[in-house]
């Protein structure tokens, strides 16, 4: 049996699991949403927003259950997408992520960091399969975010060189 030597393509593993990448968001202070750095791609922390604004506000385990957050970090991945998209001239120089580091505002009570995360990673393993997917992550509970976010993610990615895209 002959192995699938078809590139992977992230346009095409978002078109077919519905995603659109929405406009990347411009920065909101004195920042830079995407930084390339020999062969790798740091993404600033990227909020739960669509065109209206925040769509995920407050804290975690109070004003946000924690199905909320998950779909809020989920979100903001796909807005870390975007951010990549545009950073490197097109999301398919993406080669794969390798870090996300995701703050959680959190309650006093609230524990369940990872479990917020998980909206997140289960997006990347939806898109990209289990080993492709794989990735190493940080959830850290905060007191707050910028603009009232519950939850804020920053990834670390590998990128393609230029001349193989």
């Amino acid at each position: 049996m002959c192995a699938d030597t078809t590139p992977f393509s992230w346009q095409a593993a978002l078109d077919a699991a519905g995603i659109l990448l929405p406009a990347a968001a411009p920065p909101a202070a004195a920042y830079t949403p995407v930084v390339v750095h020999e062969g790798l791609a740091f993404v600033s922390g990227q909020l739960p927003r669509d065109e209206t604004g925040v769509t995920t506000v407050g804290r975690v385990g109070e004003e946000v259950t924690l199905e909320e957050a998950q779909a809020g970090a989920r979100l903001a991945l796909v807005r870390g997408l975007a951010a990549l998209r545009d950073g490197l001239g097109g999301i398919d120089r993406l080669d794969r992520i390798l870090k996300m580091t995701v703050f959680v505002s959190s309650g006093p009570d609230f524990v369940e960091q990872s479990a917020v995360a998980d909206g997140a990673s289960t997006l990347l393993f939806e898109l990209l399969g289990l080993e492709r997917g794989r990735h190493a992550r940080s959830a850290v509970g905060v007191a707050k975010l910028p603009r009232n976010a519950a939850v804020e993610i920053e990834l670390i990615a590998s990128v393609k060189p230029a001349s193989s895209f």
